[in-house]
């Protein structure tokens, strides 16, 4: 009974991030605002249990509870904590969220999700420009310093905005939270934020329209931009995955004609292609009568994100995609938010602003035909 219990909060779960996914792809504010608390009252009911259980069986020892996956808190994080507790919510709380709370945040999201941790990124909290460096420009040059090379050094790198485009994230906190102290409030806090950023981030990373949020990878920045919104980059039909179309469709183009070295390429397709067509393309059977799967002619790493179109592929140099990510880090009260007047609601923000290095960076592929007519082994 307790296994078809966990099963079933598994997949509500599941379904509250699909939801504040399209919810957030609508583009309506509402929506996004009731998926966001709805998702973030999934985890605080979790929270809440977890803390039930842990309390009946005396596990309150801040040793035994860091044992347990919880944070040993720093003073200062023990203090804010203790200043909202006794605030009874976030409202009028004037010291800022601690930058450790910040930073561990960002360190779940890199950790927990691959796409993230394969990109480059950037923790930006406190800083609105960042520096990055142009395609396959080289900033360093041989010779006399003239005003053409000059301008050829300063062509090298790009100031990107990082405080450009805003990610808010809904906060609903019941007393009962409040009521459990410091460290359950501070994982309440940090799994809210870090869950619905690495959903929201990770979509823009992939298929943001450059409107208002970063530019995805499958976005053409040649293209004609249409009220701010990049159009899709032209897929590549491959009907296999063999060393002469991958070769030839995937490696070569990366060289950029020999530019550079293709150490390895990062593969991104929706879970759905992974079973059904990649999964079964790269999984042998050995002689030992053992199965060994993951088996490509190219040096790259395969990742699943339900972000990526069902017959899409998205391939690339994962460091050429850059996304700097901040923190306004204050918690306050989301007084736009009337669809809960019975709870306190409350709203932090994040800034963030991300794009490819260049257009030959990533390239999109329809895969699509791959299986087609083929026995699976």
């Amino acid at each position: 009974m307790a296994i078809k219990n966990l099963d079933n909060e598994q997949q509500q779960t599941q379904k509250q991030k699909e939801n504040l996914l399209d919810a957030m792809r609508s583009g309506d504010e509402e929506k996004f605002a009731a998926a966001m608390v709805e998702f973030a009252n999934g985890i605080q009911n979790k929270i809440l249990q977890e803390a039930k259980q842990t309390a009946s069986q005396q596990f309150n020892d801040q040793q035994v509870l860091a044992k347990r996956g919880m944070q040993i808190l720093t003073s200062e994080e023990t203090k804010y904590y203790n200043a909202v507790i006794a605030n009874e919510g976030f409202a009028g709380v004037e010291e800022l969220v601690p930058p450790t709370v910040i930073e561990r945040v960002f360190d779940e999201l890199t950790r927990s999700h691959d796409l993230l941790n394969e990109i480059t990124f950037v923790n930006t909290t406190g800083i609105t420009q960042w520096i990055t460096k142009r395609g396959d420009v080289n900033p360093a040059y041989w010779g006399k310093l003239t005003d053409a090379i000059k301008e050829l050094l300063d062509d090298g790198f790009e100031t990107v905005q990082t405080n450009l485009y805003k990610l808010s994230a809904f906060i609903p906190v019941a007393k009962s939270m409040l009521d459990l102290g410091p460290t359950w409030l501070d994982q309440y806090v940090r799994t809210v934020l870090a869950e619905s950023m690495a959903i929201a981030l990770e979509d823009a990373v992939i298929n943001g329209t450059g409107k208002e949020m970063p530019i995805g990878m499958m976005k053409d920045l040649a293209g004609a931009v249409v009220d701010g919104v990049y159009p899709d980059k032209e897929a590549m039909a491959i009907t296999d995955l063999s060393p002469a179309t991958l070769g030839e469709k995937v490696m070569y183009p990366l060289t950029h004609d020999g530019k550079r070295t293709v150490p390895s390429v990062l593969l991104v397709v929706n879970p759905a292609d992974y079973w059904a067509k990649i999964f079964p393309a790269t999984t042998i059977l050995t002689q030992n009568g053992t199965y060994v799967y993951g088996v490509l002619p190219i040096p790259a790493k395969i990742i699943q994100s339900v972000s990526v179109p069902t017959g899409k592929m998205v391939a690339g140099l994962a460091k050429d995609y850059f996304l700097g990510v901040g923190s306004s880090r204050s918690i306050e009260v989301a007084k736009e938010l009337r669809i809960l007047e019975d709870q306190d609601v409350y709203v932090t923000k994040q800034y963030a602003n991300g794009k490819p290095v260049d257009n030959n960076a990533f390239m999109v592929f329809d895969i699509s035909g791959i299986g087609k007519g083929e026995d699976t082994p």
